[in-house]
C-alpha cells in the first residue's frame, strides 16, 4: 500500500467524527471497488483519515490517504492516532467491512471498540471517490447485541464470518480464544485469526485481529486459504511448555493454506509457528512441519492441516517422559496402516454407521462415490521440550498415529485432538466429507483408548482405540479444540456450524457461534462432556419457575408445564424419577417453528418443526434420561444428557424477543419430576 499526508481545506459537514478515547490505533478492513472515471484518481481504492486538533476547529484539517496497490483487492490499514484530535473516514471507491479502535494501555483489559460502519451512498457500503463514511463507536456491546436480536449467553464476533477455536489456552491470568475469522463478509474466504480473552470463559473481551491470509490471496480470486487451524502451548522462557498462568510466551502452531479453488491437486499445506509475549502482538512466523515424504510410512494425502500440539502425556513405551506431541490431520491409504476395530459407545448403533460420503451437507445416499482405499488418520510428530519446540529440527515424523478404518466413506480428517484425561488416552477428530446414518454433517468423533508402541515399522500405530462415539448428538458442534487448565481441567470449545442454512443474513448479525465451554471426563470408557463451573457460576441467573410434577398432573391430566420466558434466553433443569416418555418444546415461533427433546419408545431425539433440519434424525444416543439441562439461547441450544453422559448442539429459527417452554411428561410415570426455569445472562454485560 501506499499513503500520502497533507494538509487540507474542507468544508464538509456530513462526517461523523470520533476521538481517541484512550486508543492509539484505528485500524479497517477495506474492499476496492474501483471507479470508472477517466483520470487515474477516479479510478484508485483506500481510505482517508480525516484529523481536526482540537479545540482549533478552524484549523485546515491533516489527511492521511491509504491506498490499495495496483492488483490488490483487500487490504488492512492501521492508523496512528492520539488525544486532542477529532478523526472522520473517506472511503475512496472502496467498503469498509470492518473498523475498530485499537492500543493503548490496558487493552487486555478494556479491549478494542468496535465502529459501526452506516454505509451513505449504497446498501452494500460501496463509496463513491472521496465519499464521507459515518462511523458510531459501539460503546456498551451489550445493548448492542440486545437491539438486534442476537444471541446472549454464546460468544459470537462483532459481525462476519467465524469458524474454528484456535489457540486455545490458558495465559498469565486470562483464557484466549483465537477463531478462524472473515472479516470481509458473511460467508467463509481468506483466512484470518480473530481474538478474546475471558478471566472467566464465560465474558469475553474483543481484541484486534491478531493473523492474516498471505498476501499474495489478496492480489485476485484464482487462490484461496490463509491462516488455517492451529493451537497453542503457553511457554517459559526457555521455550518450555508449562502452566499457563507461569509462562513467559504463548507459542503458536497453525496450518497456512493456499489451492486454486476447484483443483484439488494444487493443495499446498504446511505447519507454522510463531510465538507471542503478550497474545496480541504476533512474532515472526516459521514453517515448523512440512507434509513428510518418507518411504519408511504410509504417504499421506495432500490435506495436512490442523496441528494440535500436547505435552502431558503419560509416560510409555511409546512417548518419552514430558514429549511434546503434535497431531496432523490427514488421509492414507487403508491398507498401508493398522486395522482398528472398536466398540460404537451409541444406541442404537444403526443411525450413526449407515453413513455416506458426502461433498455438501445435502447430499444424499449414493448422490457421490467415496474413495473407499482411503480413510482418515492422524500424522504424528513428537519433540523433546528441554531441546526445543520452535524450529524444523526439533520435531521428529513418528507416522500415523491412528486411522479410522471402520470410516472408508469419510474423506479426511479434520480439526484433530489426542490428549491424556481420567487414565485414558483420547482422540478427537471430525469425519469431513461424511454424513452418517441420522443426516448430521462432519460429525466429531471421539476415541478413548491408549497410546502404544508400534508392533513392526510397516503398522507405525500409536493410539489403538476400544471404543468410540459422537462429541455431540446435534446439528452444528465442529471442530471442537480442547486444553488443559492450570487447575488441570479439561475444557473444550466447539464452533457452532450453520452447515443446513438455519440463520438468516443480517447486517447486524454474526455467521458463526461457539459453544459453551465444556469440561471433559473419560466416565466407563466414554468422553463426557457438560459446561465448566462458571457457566453455572456467572450465568445461570434468577429462577423464572420450578415446579414438582405427579404422573397424573391436575385433575388428572397428562402432567404438563408452560412458562414463558421473557429475553427468549433460559437454562431449565429436568429432573425425572424414571425412564418416561415426554416432549419437551424447547422453543416456538407460534405453531409455525419448534425444536423439541423428546423420548418416545426408548428413543431420546431432537427435532425441529419449519427449519431446514426438519429431514434429519437426531437420537441423542442414550439409553436411559435421568436429567436433561438445557441451555437456550436466542437460536442457540445445548442440551446435556445425565449429567455430560450426552450432549447436543442445535441452531433454532426460534429467535423472537421474548420465548417459551413446555414440558409434557407421560402419565405413566412412576414417581414425581421436578422442572426448573431460571434467566440466562448475556456474556457482554
Amino acid at each position: 500500500m501506499s499513503s500520502v499526508t497533507h494538509t487540507q481545506t474542507d468544508s464538509r459537514t456530513d462526517r461523523t467524527p470520533f476521538s481517541a478515547q484512550g486508543y492509539t490505533h484505528a485500524e479497517f478492513f477495506i474492499e476496492g471497488v474501483p471507479g470508472t472515471g477517466d483520470h487515474a484518481d477516479d479510478r484508485r481504492s483506500g481510505i482517508a483519515l480525516i484529523a481536526t486538533r482540537q479545540p482549533d476547529i478552524d484549523a485546515a484539517p491533516l489527511r492521511k490517504e491509504f491506498l490499495l496497490e495496483e492488483g490488490t483487492r483487500r487490504g488492512h490499514v492501521s492508523f496512528d492516532i492520539e488525544e486532542g484530535w477529532s478523526y472522520s473516514i473517506e472511503s475512496i471507491n472502496a467498503r469498509v467491512s470492518l473498523a475498530y479502535l485499537s492500543g493503548g494501555d490496558g487493552l487486555l483489559d478494556r479491549g478494542i471498540t468496535f465502529m459501526d460502519v452506516i454505509p451513505q451512498s449504497s446498501n452494500d457500503g460501496t463509496m463513491g471517490t472521496s465519499d464521507a463514511l459515518p462511523l458510531h463507536p459501539v460503546g456498551d456491546l451489550g445493548s448492542f447485541h440486545e437491539s438486534h436480536g442476537r444471541a446472549r449467553s454464546h460468544f459470537e464476533p462483532f459481525n462476519h464470518w467465524m469458524n474454528d477455536p484456535n489457540g486455545l489456552c490458558r495465559f498469565q491470568g486470562r483464557y484466549h480464544l483465537y477463531y478462524q475469522f472473515n472479516p470481509y463478509g458473511w460467508n467463509w474466504d481468506n483466512m484470518h485469526w480473530g481474538h478474546a480473552v475471558s478471566t472467566d470463559l464465560v465474558h469475553w473481551t474483543h481484541l484486534p485481529v491478531a493473523l492474516f491470509p498471505q498476501a499474495r490471496l489478496h492480489q485476485g480470486q484464482d487462490r484461496s486459504g490463509g491462516a488455517f487451524s492451529g493451537s497453542a502451548v503457553p511457554v517459559d522462557e526457555s521455550g518450555k511448555p508449562c502452566p499457563g498462568d507461569e509462562a513467559h510466551a504463548i507459542r503458536f502452531f497453525l496450518t497456512r493454506h493456499m489451492e486454486v479453488p476447484g483443483d484439488p491437486s494444487s493443495l499446498l499445506e504446511y505447519q507454522t509457528t510463531c510465538e507471542s509475549v503478550n497474545g496480541i502482538d504476533m512474532g515472526p512466523e516459521d514453517i515448523v512441519v512440512r507434509r513428510p515424504e518418507d518411504s519408511d510410512h504410509p504417504e499421506l494425502g495432500l490435506d495436512f492441516r490442523d496441528p494440535k500440539v500436547e505435552w502431558r502425556f503419560r509416560r510409555n513405551d511409546a512417548i518419552a517422559d514430558d514429549a511434546a506431541v503434535m497431531v496432523v490431520a490427514s488421509n492414507v491409504a487403508k491398507e498401508s496402516v493398522e486395522q482398528q476395530h472398536y466398540d460404537f459407545s451409541w444406541a442404537p448403533s444403526t443411525d450413526l454407521r449407515e453413513g455416506w460420503y458426502a461433498d455438501a451437507p445435502r447430499d444424499t445416499k449414493g448422490q457421490r462415490q467415496a474413495d473407499g482405499a482411503r480413510v482418515p488418520a492422524l500424522a504424528m510428530f513428537t519433540a523433546d521440550p528441554t531441546k526445543g519446540i520452535s524450529t524444523a529440527e526439533d520435531w521428529q515424523y513418528e507416522g500415523v498415529a491412528f486411522a479410522d478404518t471402520a470410516h472408508t466413506e469419510s474423506f479426511t480428517y479434520e480439526c484433530p485432538d489426542l490428549f491424556p484425561l481420567d487414565g485414558e488416552d483420547v482422540a478427537v477428530a471430525a469425519l469431513m466429507k461424511f454424513r452418517d446414518g441420522g443426516g448430521r454433517f462432519q460429525p466429531v468423533l471421539w476415541y478413548t483408548g491408549d497410546i502404544v508402541g508400534a508392533d513392526d515399522a510397516a503398522a507405525s500405530a500409536r493410539f489403538r482405540a476400544r471404543t468410540a462415539g459422537l462429541c455431540d448428538f446435534g446439528t452444528s458442534y465442529y471442530a471442537v479444540q480442547s486444553f488443559a487448565d492450570d487447575r488441570g481441567r479439561r475444557i473444550a470449545i466447539g464452533w457452532l456450524s450453520d452447515w443446513f442454512g438455519v440463520r438468516q443474513e443480517n447486517e447486524y448479525a454474526a455467521n458463526g457461534v461457539m459453544s459453551l465451554p465444556r469440561e471433559l471426563h473419560v466416565r466407563n470408557g466414554r468422553l463426557t462432556s457438560r459446561p465448566v463451573e462458571e457457566v453455572y457460576d456467572h450465568l445461570v441467573g434468577e429462577s423464572l419457575a420450578i415446579e414438582s410434577l405427579d404422573a397424573k398432573g391436575v385433575d388428572g391430566a397428562v402432567p404438563t408445564m408452560h412458562v414463558p420466558v421473557p429475553s427468549n434466553a433460559y437454562y431449565a433443569d429436568v429432573c425425572l424419577p424414571d425412564d418416561t416418555d415426554f416432549d419437551l418444546r424447547i422453543a416456538a415461533h407460534s405453531s409455525e417453528r419448534s425444536l423439541h427433546l423428546t423420548r418416545e419408545n426408548g428413543i431420546t431425539r431432537v427435532w425441529t418443526k419449519g427449519a431446514p433440519t426438519d429431514d434429519l434424525y437426531l437420537s441423542t444416543g442414550t439409553e436411559e434420561i435421568r436429567r436433561v439441562e438445557i441451555f437456550y439461547d436466542r437460536g442457540v441450544a445445548e442440551i446435556f444428557l445425565n449429567d455430560g453422559e450426552a450432549a447436543g448442539a442445535v441452531l433454532s429459527n426460534c429467535t423472537d424477543i421474548d420465548g417459551s417452554f413446555e414440558a409434557t411428561l407421560s402419565a405413566d410415570m412412576t414417581g414425581q419430576a421436578t422442572v426448573e426455569l431460571r434467566a440466562l445472562h448475556g456474556i457482554w454485560e
